[in-house]
């Protein structure tokens, strides 16, 4: 036990007060001393101390109720700042709509996710998250709600040709989902920013339908933007039909004196680019009619079952490089990423030329601008590439193993170590041994008896 004196910092810098406390005092003991002698703090108001990091006063540590001062090795004369931990948040959805929400801004982005899911109604948060956003006004339609992503300066050299190549490819090598494991303070988020609330991942998705409104349309919205700006490739008949649901969507049932030639103003709200022409302007009226009787949900279900048709629904792409044969040039190509397995795709057509199963990864890693894969047994060497974006290809991977491991875990309440991947074989009921990868330097062989379904456990 010693005394300690601290700088407790209040209004941005504008109130400072040098308070005695004792080592052995715990934070919760401290909140109450503050308040004692700075009676002016708004007594309903939920405050919390952040010790800022010495070379960067946007992080820092949100001090602990339970933990005593001397745990955080705090000296005399240290300034600790003293904040309301609930602030605003806006949060845009893809449908257009904003919820302005009250959030503790001393948790991370992970921790916050659980919450605003609760609030949207939604309850598989690992599923989603927040990127930020930027809304270009004129791009901004009721029929579609286009919402433009805004891309943040560079802040390292990136491959010219890859970074040429993802303005004309649609890729998802730009969305820049908030860090899981960093506060809003940590990523300079003010509470007048609006973030971008947005399905990361496709896991249980199949399970959405009319009995869960705000999730179908939520996965509509989006599923139909990436249809209509070229990252799910359809042919001319499936984006017709495609068309026709939206009409439905919007419209309600067809009506022919009024659904007709020129009653679409923009085609390109309903047609990718490429199919967006007069002629076939009849062709969408015609499916339109095929769905008289179907209420707006019910359409919304059709248009996802078809889209689930698609060889490259619910896939993440990524620009890369990788060497062929008997060539010394890398060459563009796509990676993809989906709940199932890893593709690798034809950067021009996303024509899907490889498949490679989750279950077959034995370990990945991402260093720099190259993202490698190893496949163990199933493949007699890595596969790597050169890529503008290897952890962001690292972090959507990560999500569906996460996801994964969940959900076999969950019956046998096994918890799981970052950097574990996932192994599928039959094992009979007997003693067997797993190769564990626990880090990049790091492997461990541990022993394992159970059931036929090998599951990594934590050290």
């Amino acid at each position: 036990m010693a005394p300690l004196s601290l700088k407790i910092i209040l209004d941005g810098g504008m109130v400072t007060r040098t308070i005695m406390f004792d080592t052995s005092t715990t934070v919760r003991e401290a909140h109450g001393i503050v308040r004692d002698k700075i009676p002016t703090l708004v007594q309903d108001r939920e405050y919390g101390f952040f010790l800022t990091s010495a070379d960067d006063e946007s992080s820092g540590v949100w001090l602990e109720d339970q933990r005593e001062l001397q745990y955080y090795m705090l000296r005399d004369a240290d300034p600790l700042l003293y904040m309301e931990k609930m602030r605003t948040l806006r949060v845009r959805l893809l449908d257009g709509s904003v919820n302005t929400l009250l959030v503790d801004e001393s948790k991370n982005i992970g921790e916050l996710m659980i919450e605003i899911c609760k609030k949207i109604r939604i309850s598989n948060y690992e599923e989603y998250g927040l990127c930020r956003e930027d809304v270009v006004e004129e791009e901004i339609k009721p029929a579609t709600g286009t919402l433009t992503l805004k891309r943040k300066a560079q802040v390292r050299e990136k491959d010219a040709q890859l970074e040429q190549l993802s303005k004309i490819l649609k890729t998802d090598d730009h969305v820049e989902w908030l860090d899981k494991k960093k506060t809003l303070r940590e990523l300079g988020v003010d509470p007048k920013d609006t973030l971008l609330f947005k399905r990361r991942l496709y896991y249980s998705d199949r399970n959405i339908d009319s009995r869960d409104p705000v999730q179908l349309n939520l996965l509509y919205v989006q599923t139909r933007d990436a249809i209509l700006d070229g990252r799910q490739i359809v042919t001319e008949d499936k984006a017709v039909e495609f068309a026709g649901l939206q009409c439905q969507i919007q419209y309600g049932d067809s009506n022919e004196s009024k659904h007709k030639q020129g009653f679409i103003e923009d085609l390109r709200e309903y047609l990718p680019a490429q199919y967006a022409s007069r002629g076939i302007e009849k062709k969408v009226y015609k499916n339109h009619s095929k769905h008289i009787g179907l209420s707006d949900l019910e359409a919304k279900h059709l248009y996802i079952k078809s889209a689930r048709a698609l060889p490259t629904y619910g896939v993440t792409f990524f620009l890369v490089k990788e060497k062929l044969k008997g060539k010394k040039k890398l060459v563009p190509r796509l990676l993809g990423i989906n709940s199932e397995s890893i593709l690798r795709l034809c950067e021009e057509s996303k024509e899907i030329l490889q498949v490679w199963p989750l279950t077959h990864v034995k370990s990945f890693r991402a260093a720099g601008e190259s993202f490698t894969l190893d496949f163990g047994d199933y493949s007699d060497k890595e596969y790597a590439v050169k890529t503008n974006e290897a952890y962001r290809i690292k972090d959507i991977l990560q999500g569906y193993i996460d996801i994964i491991r969940k959900r076999l875990a969950g019956p046998y309440h096994v918890k799981h170590t970052d950097g574990d991947v996932m192994t599928e074989e039959m094992v009979a009921i007997s003693r067997g041994n797993i190769i564990q990868n626990v880090g990049p330097l790091k492997v461990v062989e541990q022993s394992y008896t159970g059931p036929s379904q090998i599951i990594s456990v934590e050290q």
